[in-house]
């Protein structure tokens, strides 16, 4: 069986090749929302964040033989634990998106916060609600408002953003939605993720172009993975050998 680190849209994919190519595989995803990517496939769904605590019973319920890690670029916690499981890994990483010259980029979070780039400005905040509490200090030297999930409203409010400064939408956002948003908020600065085109990097750099709105990127995390790739024959051919690892000899 192969452990999926799912939760994304590119996951969905790898599970119907694996079920294409008859490989057994059991998902791991944070939410019961999540876990619906994999409706009508035969694959079990294992749903709630693992973490050191349980990894172990996960490990010896299913035995995995390898683990493809299909989580979302900034989901570095889980793909660390799932790299130090001892099991064959492998990382489905998606491309990034070229950055325009004008694009402004952080390697982090901390770097942005320490920056001056958002004083005084009309920020859309476009990062996600578990980053919010690292930027919620920042509302007494810029107006901030957060896009974030219907469902996370709430974590929202409680990490310090008022009901009335969140933006809540299902991506994907078209760049038709994003303008007329932008517009509305008459925002100056939209700060996002780099999420690659799934995370909607390319729609937000052609609205900020024509709106001349200033956007931020703030950086993928750095992670050593041990074996990475975007191409979908390789995750199946790492699957099957490992799977079949006598077809190898």
């Amino acid at each position: 069986m192969i452990w999926l680190i799912g939760g994304t849209g590119e996951s969905r994919s790898i599970a119907q090749a694996l079920t294409g190519a008859r490989v057994p595989w059991v998902a791991t995803v944070t939410t019961a929302r999540a876990a619906g990517l994999y409706t009508g496939l035969p694959g079990q769904v294992g749903v709630g964040p693992l973490n050191a605590e349980t990894l172990g019973a996960f490990l010896a319920a299913h035995r995995p033989r390898a683990v493809v890690d299909a989580s979302h670029p900034f989901a570095a916690q889980i793909s660390r634990l799932a790299m130090a499981a001892g099991l064959p890994y492998l990382r489905y990483e998606r491309p990034s998106v070229s950055l325009a010259p004008e694009t402004e980029q952080f390697p982090d979070f901390a770097a942005l916060l320490h920056s001056q780039v958002l004083d005084r400005r009309r920020v859309l905040l476009t990062i996600g609600v578990k980053a919010l509490p690292l930027l919620a200090s920042l509302q007494g030297r810029a107006a901030l408002w957060a896009r974030v999930l219907p469902e996370s409203a709430e974590q929202a409010h409680s990490a310090g953003f008022a009901l009335n400064r969140l933006i809540l939408t299902r991506p994907p956002v078209d760049a038709g939605a994003e303008r007329e948003l932008w517009q509305r908020l008459a925002v100056d600065t939209v700060v996002t993720k780099e999420g690659g085109e799934a995370g909607g990097v390319a729609v937000k750099q052609a609205v900020a172009r024509q709106l001349g709105v200033r956007l931020v990127v703030i950086a993928r995390p750095t992670l050593a993975y041990p074996r990475q790739t975007a191409d979908l024959s390789e995750v199946l051919a790492f699957a099957q050998k490992f799977l079949h690892p006598a077809s190898d000899q």
